[in-house]
């Protein structure tokens, strides 16, 4: 049965091929342009009504075939766990299908605004090949012009240390949503890492880039070398589901590389997440490392950008109540990691309605050792 249901996929995108290929009569002329403009004919989704091989009915029970401009193809065989994309391409009479593993080459006998038919003499089915007369006619069911692929909820996590060194860190991020429905849709799409100096603010698509490959699930890794020990650099991941499409881009997180000595334990502060809980609170998670002894951890926070410790500091042990050395009302959770890193997460008070502020994560230390900042975020109150 699989192999059928393959043998009907494949034989559904020939059949888009062919419904691509100009129509073969007196005025094609053999590899002549798209003299019947069959390729916007062709744009839209179909549906296969009926598949022959020398005369047997094979006609799937539910295929169909979507053609997007630029050709760019989907199949769809009524499994949601999974999309089969295609390129195709029309050459005098002939449409041209590229799945990836197998190319077709089909002719349109009929091509209208509401019904394609189209014929050749190959499939290959997985391992299966098949020659003989193959027939295909389709029905066109959702208008002339389906426009791109729908990117329904995908995004990009932010993307999470897995290794450091001196000179280098090793991140992991992934794509977001659901990525066995709608990722298929994109053949061409890219992802990877960008990244700054954190004293620089955060990276853009033209700050320092690598591009990494996914695996079905959306997972990836990608190691940034080249970097200075004991440094902290602002990572964020990106996503582009088209070589012309505006860039996802992640939350930004905080990493530094280790001293030279090769001392892991280095200090790093990001802010995880922002709350609005009315028009004049919010509640802001950090998560931080610390191998000293720091006087203060907390966030920092303005209406302009860029917060420091010279404007509006929450710093969390100065909410810790000494007898208990549990946190007063605004500490919302203390929670320290196996790898010895600590969530807080904290509410800020006394803001004003309606207003943009910034934050910053923030550790502060005594003595000479410089006060480390997170990435910036930002959230509005609401009126």
């Amino acid at each position: 049965m699989k192999n059928v249901i393959k043998m009907l996929c494949a034989a559904m995108l020939l059949m888009s091929f062919a419904a691509c290929t100009e129509k073969e009569n007196e005025n094609d002329k053999p590899g002549g342009g798209d003299n019947n403009n069959y390729s916007t004919l062709l744009l839209g989704t179909w549906s296969v009504d009926q598949m022959s091989v020398n005369g047997e009915n094979r006609t799937p029970q539910y295929m169909q075939l979507s053609f997007y401009e630029g050709g760019r193809g989907l199949m769809d065989d009524g499994d949601s766990s999974h999309h089969n994309d295609f390129t195709w391409v029309i050459s005098g009479s002939r449409i041209d299908i590229n799945t990836g593993n197998h190319q077709f080459s089909y002719t349109i006998d009929n091509l209208t605004a509401t019904e394609c038919s189209f014929h050749g003499n190959y499939i290959q089915l997985g391992e299966q090949e098949i020659t003989g007369d193959i027939r295909f006619h389709l029905v066109k069911v959702n208008g002339d012009n389906p426009g791109d692929p729908d990117p329904g909820d995908l995004g990009i996590g932010t993307p999470e240390l897995a290794e450091r060194s001196a000179t280098s860190l090793r991140v992991t991020a992934h794509v977001t949503g659901s990525v066995s429905q709608y990722l298929g849709q994109f053949p061409n799409y890219t992802c990877g890492i960008i990244w700054c100096l954190a004293s620089d603010s955060t990276p853009t698509m033209n700050s320092n880039m690598i591009v990494c490959n996914t695996d079905s699930d959306g997972n990836f890794e990608g190691t940034i070398t080249g970097l200075t020990a004991g440094t902290s650099y602002n990572l964020a991941a990106w996503l582009k589901l088209t070589p012309d499409s505006e860039p996802i881009i992640s939350d930004v997180r905080t990493y530094t590389t280790d001293n030279e000595g090769g001392d892991s334990d280095t200090n790093w502060i990001n802010i995880d997440s922002i709350s609005v809980i009315n028009s004049t609170s919010v509640s802001v998670t950090v998560t931080g490392y610390f191998d000293d002894n720091p006087i203060g951890i907390g966030a920092v926070y303005n209406t302009t950008g860029s917060p420091t410790l010279s404007d509006q500091v929450y710093n969390a042990f100065e909410h810790l109540i000494t007898e208990t050395g549990q946190g007063d009302e605004t500490i919302l959770g203390m929670i320290e990691n196996p790898d010895g890193s600590r969530i807080v997460t904290v509410m800020l008070g006394g803001l004003q309605p309606g207003t943009t502020y910034y934050f910053r994560g923030f550790i502060q230390f005594a003595g000479s050792t410089p006060t480390i900042y997170s990435n910036e975020a930002s959230a509005n109150t609401t009126d």
